[in-house]
């Protein structure tokens, strides 16, 4: 039997619209970014040894096979969050 594990509060989290779908792109306080799509994991990344810079991107899927590509990055040290949709910035803020 395993336990839930409670969800973690992010520290930062905004919200992006793409098309008709509603994405959020979060950054956990364990140095993890996610990115949702309609309320759902799409990816995550952790941080590691190499880089300090966290990276999330995926293409999501829209009306009549339409496509967006939505990609973020975090900067852990700068602790600077940007999220773009299809190459263009729409987010780009120091969050902390």
């Amino acid at each position: 039997m395993s336990i839930p594990l409670a969800p973690i509060e992010p520290v930062y989290s905004v919200d992006v619209p793409v098309g008709h779908k509603s994405c959020s792109v979060k950054v956990l306080p364990n140095n993890e970014l996610c990115l949702y799509v309609a309320n759902c994991l799409r990816k995550k990344s952790t941080l590691d040894d190499s880089s300090d810079i966290l990276y999330v991107s995926s293409n999501i899927e829209l009306y009549w096979e339409e496509h967006s590509y939505v990609e973020a990055r975090y900067h852990c040290v700068k602790h600077t969050l940007q999220v773009r949709v299809n190459h263009q910035t729409v987010f780009e803020q120091n969050i902390r």
